[in-house]
């Protein structure tokens, strides 16, 4: 959890630009979705998934460029003395000159534990410091700026990350059989019930754009994931909201803190979730987003009343309700 202002800054500023990341995504899908013809599904259904896995392999690596460069930024706002900045000579970079062995990785100091890392094939860069704007698709490498605040007169450096690497045939695999059920199998077993061919469209527009936009975004949590779990100063993370998170994602940042990642275990998404994760360095700082809110009304109105899948209902009922009168409240 941030400690300092510039942290909490970081944090909202990768939250919007992961979902920058997934809007990018969405119009690109949107342009495919017209390969996919309803009416000749098994003709035009493989080139469809071939197509969208490409542009999810490749916005997954973007997701995962913007979670690496926020790691980074926030660790070093967060734990500024615990684990230095690599550095690469801003000269040596403009004469198209490097550091023996290629990319620099952040180091592993004595108490961080963190093993050396490789990259993916394919890179992706940024020369901003500032995480508001999504990543340009060009390599993922990124070399970034120092602050503003630099001494004037001190040569300028410029810091280069590497991306953890991603399981790319895993992810290709689960992306494939999300676009398969949600695409053209989706769409027959729509009309088989008795559905138009539009409406089946429609609805399968959605899920599959859902479920894309879910495998795209796992680039940014599986990286971050494995980054916080390599770090052994770090006590792991707390679930931060998408903006207007649904009941399911509502619950689980309510819990605050609690969340370890032991092998890189698993973030908890549902298809259209933008939910995201900030580093806990120490339990005693504030809470990113509405965690705490959603603690409070968890704490009056479900702990020591209910359990189980008891609770979980009891929750929804209560959080979608609440939802539905605080936009009844907007609309007015």
């Amino acid at each position: 959890m941030a400690s300092t202002p510039e942290g909490r800054r970081l944090t909202e500023a990768h939250r919007l630009a992961q979902q920058q990341v997934r809007d990018d995504f969405l119009a690109e899908f949107i342009a495919l979705w017209a390969l996919l013809d309803s009416a000749r599904l098994d003709e035009t259904g493989p080139g469809w998934i071939q197509a969208v896995t490409r542009a999810v392999r490749g916005f997954r690596r973007e997701s995962a460029a913007v979670a690496t460069q926020y790691f980074w930024e926030f660790d070093a706002v967060e734990a500024p003395s615990s684990t230095p900045q690599p550095r690469v000579d801003w000269a040596e970079a403009e004469q198209g000159t490097s550091r023996p062995g290629g990319p620099v990785s952040p180091p592993s100091a004595p108490n961080t534990g963190r093993p050396p890392r490789r990259t993916n094939g394919v890179r992706r860069q940024r020369t901003s410091r500032d995480l508001d704007r999504v990543l340009e698709r060009s390599g993922i490498r990124f070399d970034l700026d120092e602050p503003a605040s630099r001494p004037r007169g001190e040569r300028r450096t410029r810091i280069e990350f590497e991306v953890p690497e991603l399981d790319e045939d895993r992810h290709d695999r689960a992306t494939e059989v999300s676009l398969i059920v949600t695409g053209p199998v989706g769409q027959k077993s729509k009309r088989g019930r008795g559905k138009t061919e539009q409406v089946a469209r429609d609805e399968s527009f959605v899920e599959a754009s859902g479920a894309a936009s879910r495998q795209v975004l796992t680039g940014g949590r599986q990286s971050l994931l494995r980054l916080i779990d390599e770090d052994t100063r770090l006590l792991g993370y707390i679930r931060v909201s998408d903006g207007d998170p649904c009941a399911f994602c509502a619950m689980l940042i309510s819990r605050g803190p609690v969340y370890r990642t032991p092998n890189r275990a698993s973030f908890q998404a549902h298809d259209h979730c933008a939910c995201t994760a900030e580093p806990v360095y120490t339990t005693d700082t504030l809470w990113p987003g509405r965690a705490r809110e959603f603690q409070k009304l968890w704490n009056e109105h479900i702990r020591n009343r209910h359990s189980g899948a008891d609770a979980r209902r009891e929750w929804r009922r209560l959080y979608e309700r609440l939802q539905r009168e605080q936009r009844r409240q907007q609309i007015a």
